[in-house]
């Protein structure tokens, strides 16, 4: 009768959405794939071109800080072009694992979100590795729906029954 910040177990966003006996994929963890692979050709191409563009800057600086900057374009470059590789396959395995591959998908997310955000603020990279980390976040944010865990909790208890 009264308002309460309790929803009554009625919570339409924790509300399973599939039913039956074989419920299939659910649509978070296809979007969340979608936009990891997306995201994953984005980092590849960022990283190709962190890692072979050289110095862009001001011609007028020490030699000492040109070196530095082309390593740093290097460094994360190289982290984004790994990372984008290991997280679509990674991904690719979400639907068919239990709760580790989840983890270690989170882990390299984790890292390529610090790593992104603090070069584009210090200006070590472009705009692309903003839009990198706010898609890796998004995804990442729909791997853990509660559709996406309920399966990942199916199929770790299934590996457990066949040992």
């Amino acid at each position: 009768m009264f308002p309460t910040p309790a929803s009554g177990g009625d919570d339409i966003n924790r509300r399973p959405h599939n039913t039956g006996d074989n419920p299939g994929i659910p649509t978070a963890l296809k979007w969340s794939f979608g936009i990891y692979l997306g995201t994953a050709v984005l980092m590849i191409l960022t990283a190709l071109v962190m890692f072979t563009a050289g110095y862009t800057g001001p011609e007028d600086v020490d030699a000492d800080y040109m070196d530095v900057v082309v390593t740093n374009q290097k460094f994360i470059g190289s982290l984004n072009g790994l990372a984008g590789v290991a997280i679509v396959a990674l991904a690719s395995q979400v639907a068919r694992s239990g709760k580790n591959i989840r983890r270690f998908l989170l882990a390299l997310s984790l890292l390529v979100v610090l790593v992104d955000l603090l070069s584009f603020v210090t200006r070590a990279g472009g705009p692309s590795l903003a839009v990198i980390a706010i898609l890796v976040a998004f995804a990442t944010l729909l791997l853990f729906r509660p559709a996406v865990s309920d399966l990942v909790e199916e199929n770790h208890r299934a590996k457990k029954m066949k040992k």
